[in-house]
């Protein structure tokens, strides 16, 4: 089942891992594939060795219908976020280093520095700290899901909401882009905004 989705779905996964947004067993993907089923990491799985076997089919009450693995128990933050946002079609999470540092200090990534920011990510926001892969962590996710395709969560990552895998994968690759420009850039002095106008 969805055999096609999980070929780009591992690929993806491995890109993640390339480009170093993933480390060890962090982070999760998803992908919406029908309106009653979307496919899931698996949890512990390392991301850059994921294969298609790994992949889970899971209808959106959380329940396994497809797969042997255990699904990351992120899920619910996946489910909140296309139940927040019915044209979003993937979803992809990490723990990138620079957009992790904004989250940890509190802050989200300014969006008036770097044309990509607007241009890409159309609205950036940060979610409240909760525990990992518990509702509570949905809820502040739910918070602020609308009109935000990217999200960073407070003390522990990030998230990118597109319309299909490729496009949550760039928009996470353009979020850490300019998370780490940003900081490079108050190395050297104070980064100076674009004109409003």
């Amino acid at each position: 089942m969805y055999e096609e989705q999980k070929r780009e779905l591992v690929r993806i996964c491995h890109l993640l891992y390339e480009k170093n947004l993933v480390t060890a067993a962090d982070g999760n993907v998803s992908v919406r594939v029908s309106e009653e089923h979307i496919l899931l990491t698996p949890s512990g799985k390392s991301k850059g060795f994921v294969e298609e076997g790994d992949i889970l089919v899971l209808d959106l009450a959380g329940h396994l219908a497809e797969g042997a693995g255990k699904p990351s128990r992120e899920y619910p933050m996946h489910r909140a976020v296309y139940e927040e946002r019915p044209e979003a079609g993937a979803v992809v999470h990490t723990h990138p280093v620079f957009a992790t540092a904004f989250a940890m200090a509190g802050k989200t990534v300014p969006d008036r520095y770097l044309i990509e920011t607007k241009v890409a990510l159309k609205g950036i926001a940060l979610a409240g700290y909760a525990a990992p892969g518990s509702d509570a962590l949905a809820e502040q996710v739910r918070k602020v899901a609308a009109g935000n395709d990217a999200i960073l969560l407070q003390n522990h990552g990030a998230l990118t909401v597109g319309h299909d895998l490729m496009d949550a994968f760039l928009k996470m690759e353009v979020l850490e882009c300019v998370a780490k420009t940003i900081i490079m850039s108050r190395l050297v002095g104070d980064p100076v905004a674009i004109p409003e106008e």
